[in-house]
């Protein structure tokens, strides 16, 4: 299906197979269809988006793509401008915004925010920055992050407030010559994370315009839900989630492969989700349960984002969201990662399972990195299990040979295989089942 790219011919085909499997098995749409639109529009960026950076009596300007990327939700695509501030590594930022006086200046970070953005961005909004430069001195992860760009920037067009994926300030990703110019007239000394660091003023005044149109993207989530068998637990609800967008088409691999099948990221969750579905379906559980197939992951999850600010099933009514995605093991696990499981009464349920069979399960902080994390923002007990690294009658070699042959992950060669060792998948989809049960009766 072309990879599934989210807004386009071959994801809509996914969403539509989706949607008839769900029907088939006798499930209901939580509304009114399977099909659950998500409002998204793709970002197209004209000529007139630059940065002129002032030095003295020199001016130097840079144009989007080459020299900048725009980053940011809706609110946050717009012009700024203001001195820059050098912050230094994102571990040194909140402790240098609390002494400095930001207010109407740019900021500089070294490096890319990464999931501290859901603590850094709220403290520069509040310091009253204008916009935020994240600085790359690589050219390769420059040129990666710029072509996974190409065909324009998609955000969520609804009003969704998330400081990692859309923030509502200018998020700008410097390239290494914008970088370079950036810092010319300041020297800064070696960074370390774990050494404090002194605000550096530049000096240099910088200035953002921004020349975009928008452009509708067509998505949809999928939402299946099974009724509960009991009238006095099915008000509650135990939710599973897996996307099933990918990467689309990109830059050819050395065999020429220019579809980024997505695979293990995330076919093998959508997979699992069905056929949990299944299983639940020959057996109705007490209470009600909620299958969600998420759209738009990739692009800063979206289709989450969105269902969660309009959700078509109360969100009070959610005891436990269980996140299957990028994972497709090909040995059984014997351990496992539950992010988001830390603290929590869903993560010691889920420890407890795996103790159950003799397995270990670490419970882990929550990070922005897949769908639960919107659930998470809002109250909802969500976990995301992750594969660990100890498998069933596997030695170390084994498992590196294995992952040699098998993982390609965000890779064109992450395909479908005839004979790929579908035992990982089968225990992580009964897993992820056995979990979300147990939370039915914990709750």
């Amino acid at each position: 299906m072309g990879g599934r790219a989210t807004g386009t011919a071959g994801a809509r085909r996914a969403a539509n197979f989706i949607a008839a499997r769900l029907l088939a098995m006798g499930l209901r749409p939580a509304g009114s269809d399977f099909l659950e639109p998500v409002r998204l529009d793709r970002v197209r960026t004209g000529a007139g988006t630059t940065i002129t950076i002032q030095q003295n009596a020199r001016s130097l300007r840079f144009q989007h793509g080459t020299g900048f990327l725009l980053g940011g939700g809706r609110n946050g695509l717009r012009s700024a401008a203001g001195e820059v501030v050098f912050l230094g590594l994102p571990a040194h930022v909140i402790a240098v915004a609390s002494r400095t006086d930001l207010a109407g200046r740019v900021v500089a970070v070294g490096g890319t925010l990464g999931a501290e953005a859901a603590h850094i961005i709220p403290v520069l909004r509040t310091a009253g920055v204008t916009a935020v430069l994240q600085l790359i001195s690589d050219a390769d992860a420059y040129e990666a992050v710029r072509e996974d760009r190409e065909t324009g920037l998609i955000i969520g067009a609804a009003d969704v407030e998330d400081p990692v994926w859309q923030p509502d300030l200018p998020m700008l990703t410097a390239s290494p010559a914008l970088a370079r110019a950036l810092l010319a007239m300041t020297p800064v000394p070696p960074l370390d994370a774990q050494q404090p660091f002194e605000p550096l003023r530049t000096g240099t005044r910088l200035d953002l315009r921004v020349d975009i149109t928008f452009e509708p993207v067509e998505a949809a989530n999928v939402v299946g839900v099974l009724p509960g068998s009991d009238p006095a637990a099915a008000g509650r609800v135990v939710a599973w989630a897996a996307h099933y967008d990918h990467l689309g088409t990109g830059p050819p691999d050395e065999r020429g492969d220019t579809i980024w099948n997505g695979f293990s990221d995330n076919a093998a969750g959508v997979a699992m989700l069905l056929a949990i579905a299944e299983a639940l379906v020959r057996a109705p559980p007490a209470h009600t349960t909620l299958f969600l197939f998420f759209t738009g992951e990739e692009h800063g999850l979206l289709g989450s984002a969105e269902w969660v600010t309009r959700p078509s099933l109360p969100l009070p009514r959610i005891a436990a969201l269980i996140n299957l995605d990028g994972g497709a093991p090909p040995r059984p696990p014997l351990s496992w990662r539950i992010a988001g499981g830390a603290g929590t009464a869903l993560g010691e349920t889920a420890r407890h399972v795996a103790a159950r069979h003799g397995w270990t399960a670490d419970l882990t902080s929550s990070s922005p990195n897949s769908d639960h994390w919107p659930f998470q923002r809002r109250g909802v007990p969500a976990i995301f299990i992750i594969p660990g690294n100890v498998w069933e009658a596997t030695s170390e070699a084994e498992r590196i040979a294995l992952r040699a042959r098998w993982d390609r992950y965000h890779q064109p060669g992450d395909g479908y295989a005839p004979e790929y060792p579908f035992a990982g998948i089968a225990r992580y989809a009964t897993f992820a089942l056995e979990v979300g049960l147990a939370a039915m009766q914990d709750r």
